[in-house]
């Protein structure tokens, strides 16, 4: 399939489409966003705001600057990682001098670290503790400050991992620290001599801690070289995405720049989406694979007109920062990409219905699906051993158009299992369906499709 999804009921359905955050217009200069995200405040105060270009915004009927004194270097690959500090927005992106906090007013300004570091790659609030990892000059030491004073650091408030810190990720009891020697848990010991208890637990890791996922019950989902991988708190981690191995999807994945991949957890949906560059030479993400948490299944991939570079839940909904165009991006609105048309297909399985010994004549497939719009979609027959037939399928609910039909009834677009059938020809055991279409804001909604076979017995095909 490409931009489609598995819904919970097993029907397979168009991705949502996208549109510009709060149908914001482009920021001037067209900058790309290193960093998005929403953080409470307080109870009573959210905030969004994003990184693009040298300047740190905040949403507020519309974009405010609020870099301050803060200095942000503008390139692509230099992306942030922030935690929400009881309440302190705290953000770093292992480039700049200084890592930047926000406390939801005013401008912000640079965290003061007691000199114990100046740049840091990894961020984590865990234990009521700020922590910075892979930091200047010792990627493999985790710096960590005060109880409740995030610019408070004592001279010896740090970890050595004796390998480059990878992605930091806080769990019900520990902080897991991501390696290049695998992962290590710190758990707190109630001594104030020595705070934290240190193990190793595995010797394989996520590759970079933007891809790195929390889910319930202390599980994480990680990105490595040869696929995604879930560590659920054990000595070893379970590979997830065996699916997408080989050359149907993951040997064209540029594994060099999968350090720059990032992830979303979409929790209505029981979601979470991996941003991946593919393709030879691919610097950008520039698919989205799906996977669903609750029925352990993979979507996509999802390919969007343009590339890009960060993630985060906002408003309950994923939103991505694209490159070079200045916007923030609500991944989960409309039925188009930001005024685009979504080119969908899916193609279905091709079972033998008698084995694969058994040649027969194809007659027709019913196929059900949920009303939809005005439009059709084409399905195209296909089978090594014939030539198929090209349909066109008319998805409009019983042939009423909604709002100037006589029955002029809502609920219309919405029927569910409408059958309507389309013709197939050719003798062969075996026989597939490719449905397609690239219309603008013309999704559907495919329920199940039958693919009616007239046996004609056990015959040699001749050469």
């Amino acid at each position: 399939m490409v931009n489609m999804r598995i819904g919970s009921s097993g029907e397979v359905k168009t991705r949502p489409g996208n549109a510009s955050y709060q149908s914001e217009s482009a920021l001037a200069g067209t900058p790309t966003l290193t960093a998005a995200g929403q953080f409470d405040v307080s109870a009573t105060q959210e905030e969004q705001f994003i990184v693009a270009g040298a300047a740190l915004y905040k949403y507020s009927s519309g974009w405010s600057a609020i870099t301050g004194a803060t200095t942000i270097t503008a390139a692509t690959d230099n992306t942030f990682e922030w935690v929400n500090a009881n309440g302190t927005l705290v953000m770093t992106n292992g480039v700049d001098t200084d890592a930047i906090k926000w406390t939801g007013a005013g401008n912000a300004s640079a965290l003061d670290d007691n000199s114990r570091f100046s740049k840091g790659k990894h961020i984590a609030w865990f234990d009521n503790r700020l922590w910075v990892g892979n930091v200047d000059g010792a990627e493999g030491r985790l710096w960590y400050s005060d109880i409740g004073d995030i610019e408070t650091w004592q001279a010896t408030s740090f970890y050595n991992f004796g390998s480059p810190i990878t992605g930091l990720q806080p769990t019900q009891n520990a902080l897991t620290v991501h390696t290049e020697n695998g992962i290590f848990t710190l758990i707190s010991t109630g001594n104030a001599t020595i705070p934290y208890q240190r193990q190793q637990r595995t010797t394989e890791a996520g590759v970079d801690g933007r891809s790195i996922v929390a889910l319930p019950g202390d599980t994480q989902l990680m990105v490595r070289p040869d696929g995604i991988y879930q560590w659920s708190g054990g000595a070893t981690i379970e590979k997830i995405s065996y699916q997408l191995d080989g050359s149907g999807y993951w040997d064209n994945i540029n594994t060099l720049r999968l350090h720059k991949s990032f992830a979303v957890r979409y929790p209505k949906d029981n979601e979470v989406w991996f941003a991946l560059p593919y393709g030879a030479g691919q610097s950008s993400m520039n698919h989205v694979m799906v996977y669903n948490t609750r029925f352990n299944c993979w979507s996509g991939p999802w390919d969007y007109p343009a590339d890009k570079n960060c993630a985060a839940l906002i408003d309950g909904k994923p939103h991505f920062g694209g490159i070079s165009d200045g916007l923030l991006y609500d991944m989960d609105s409309g039925t188009s990409d930001n005024g685009t048309a979504i080119d969908w297909a899916f193609t279905t399985g091709a079972p033998p219905p008698m084995g694969s010994d058994v040649r027969g004549r194809w007659l027709y497939a019913r196929t059900f699906f949920d009303g939809a719009g005005d439009y059709s979609c084409q399905v195209t027959q296909d089978s090594s051993g014939l030539t198929g037939t090209t349909e066109s399928l008319k998805l409009l609910a019983n042939s009423f158009t909604l709002g100037t039909s006589s029955l002029g009834v809502d609920s219309l677009g919405s029927l569910r299992m409408i059958g309507r059938e389309t013709r197939l020809a050719g003798y062969d055991p075996h026989s597939s369906l490719k449905f397609s279409n690239s219309g603008l804001n013309q999704p559907a909604t495919f329920r199940r499709t039958h693919l009616q076979f007239k046996p004609l017995g056990r015959k040699r095909r001749r050469a």
